[in-house]
């Protein structure tokens, strides 16, 4: 949905409801356009669920050393709360098109974050020993951290947009 609303925007059309995309979907698959939206709005759902709600039970077993036992009442607590914003939707009778183009931006945002992080990590002598980045690596992660860097600003920017 949040890649059709952007293609969308540029054409001057916007979408801010997901019946709107059932609609674009009916010439193509006519009576057929509902089922196919459903379809593929549960797939995307639960094909990113289970990345997202292991990633940061994961990240702290790893930081941490520790074995990934998701047994432990810590880590189901973490994937329960996880879990549980799947629901701001409707909870908040909020427009999904809206919700999914806020994330997509926040994904934006997390992106030089991570190649900051990357570009710190692999400039450590002390971490990387002889494979430490060189030039021509600090060149191409500096090109990928200004693509980010657009990419973000790209992103904020829409979502300002939409929002006023």
């Amino acid at each position: 949905m949040a890649a059709a609303a952007g293609t969308l925007y540029v054409e001057g059309i916007q979408l801010s409801r997901a019946s709107q995309m059932i609609e674009l979907l009916q010439p193509l698959a006519g009576s057929f356009a509902t089922s196919i939206f459903a379809v593929g709005i549960v797939s995307a759902g639960v094909s990113s669920q289970f990345p997202n709600i292991l990633m940061l039970p994961w990240l702290i077993c790893d930081y941490n050393e520790t074995e990934r036992d998701m047994s432990l009442s810590k880590y189901r607590l973490i994937v329960f709360f996880i879990s549980i914003l799947g629901l701001v939707v409707p909870i908040f009778d909020a427009q999904p098109v809206f919700v999914m183009i806020i994330s997509q931006a926040l994904n934006a945002i997390i992106l030089p974050l991570t190649v900051l992080g990357i570009f710190y990590l692999v400039n450590r002598k002390d971490l990387m020993g002889t494979y430490k980045a060189n030039i021509k690596s600090n060149i191409i992660l500096s090109l990928i951290l200004i693509f980010a860097i657009f990419t973000s600003v790209t992103g904020i920017k829409g979502v300002i947009e939409l929002i006023n």
